[in-house]
């Protein structure tokens, strides 16, 4: 039986060893209030503002631009929140989208929003001439992830963001599944807004950013008030330990892109060298963490319990809609064909070679046990 082999990075990580290491004086030694005017608070502030520092500088944006949050879902509601602030009625949004963006399209839909879901092509990706089909003058906002949560593909956001502006649109990416394995340049792609959450890159859960650009922030109601924090745009009590996690979290990710992905790829390599059974489902382009396969005549949630008690965790997608009966939307809006028997699995920095084949292995005798092979 394998012991404890995660392949569900995509779901969390764990928090570095460096990160933690960063954080925990905030706990106890430098414990203060970070609004607080006296010096010991200024000396919580300031290593807040180093953070905001190291966020932006991963991204390519000021430090002005970033925005702490609690992680992706709030950011990717926060965003979409923009809509509401123009006098246009259309919003675009990629199929898709994770579940906290589609579930914002749906609430302003209800508020007399025409909203429009954009499919992907059956290699993953939200191709350039579809958005051109649907955009128009009326467009407030554009909404594309920059790596799918599931499958891993990569979309064309420099392409897309161009046509969104071009039509005088906003334009917002999920980038919470990139920053391992992905260069971030928010002036280079000319996104007006981008979310990132921290555990996605190994540091604690409950805390992300919202990059916004400076021209758009006057559209960019408080996300909460009764404070000035975070320049008056979101009140509450910051968690500076959490903030400077992500502060180093994100500038080792960044600095360890192509370690990262080079890794990747082996361990992605042998595991599928292993791997006897299933259909991987290929994209145009995508990252190497993250790959969805299909295991024919084996109902996924079946198979991810039987890889559970086997040792092995993985998922049947977003650890955001789990318990859900229905397969991946991203799988479905693809036309993937039995996409309720398709299984996740998503490699770490900490993945070893010998892992990815044991972990192979085990899914091969748990479809061979449950196909009756």
């Amino acid at each position: 039986m394998t012991k404890n082999i995660y392949l569900d990075h995509a779901a969390t990580t764990p928090v570095d060893r460096d990160v933690m290491s960063a954080a925990m004086p905030f706990y106890s030694d430098v414990f203060y209030n970070a609004s607080s005017l006296h010096a010991c608070g200024q000396r919580a502030a300031a290593a807040v503002e180093h953070a905001r520092e190291q966020c932006a500088a991963a991204i390519n944006a000021r430090a002005n631009e970033v925005y702490f949050t609690s992680g992706g879902t709030e950011s990717i509601n926060w965003a979409m929140s923009v809509a509401d602030r123009t006098n246009k009625k259309r919003v675009i949004v990629s199929a898709i989208e994770h579940d906290a963006a589609i579930a914002c399209a749906e609430a302003l839909a209800s508020r007399g929003f025409e909203v429009i879901y954009v499919k992907p092509t059956c290699g993953g990706t939200i191709a350039p001439d579809a958005l051109e089909k649907v955009i128009d003058d009326n467009t407030a906002l554009v909404c594309v992830m920059t790596v799918n949560n599931i499958t891993g593909a990569i979309q064309p956001i420099k392409e897309l963001c161009g046509i969104a502006h071009r039509y005088g649109a906003l334009f917002f990416t999920d980038a919470v599944q990139a920053v391992n394995s992905m260069e971030l340049d928010v002036k280079d792609s000319g996104v007006d807004m981008l979310a990132v959450s921290g555990h996605k890159f190994y540091a604690p859960k409950g805390v992300g950013f919202l990059y916004v650009k400076n021209d758009v922030r006057t559209d960019l109601d408080p996300l909460m008030r009764g404070g000035e924090q975070e320049k008056g745009k979101r009140a509450g009590t910051v968690d500076v330990p959490s903030v400077v996690a992500m502060g180093k979290a994100i500038e080792k990710a960044h600095a360890y892109i192509s370690e990262y992905n080079a890794h990747a790829i082996l361990v992605g390599e042998k595991f599928l060298n292993s791997l006897k059974y299933g259909d991987i489902i290929r994209c145009d382009n995508k990252t190497s963490d993250i790959m969805s396969v299909v295991f024919d005549g084996i109902n996924g949630g079946r198979l991810a319990v039987a890889l559970s008690c086997a040792g092995l965790c993985c998922s049947v997608g977003s650890a955001c809609s789990a318990g859900s009966a229905t397969p991946p939307r991203t799988l479905l809006e693809m036309g993937v064909k039995n996409a309720d028997c398709a299984i996740r699995f998503s490699f770490g920095k900490h993945t070893s070679l010998n892992q990815a084949s044991i972990a192979a292995r085990t899914v091969n005798a748990v479809v061979k046990n449950l196909c009756g092979k």
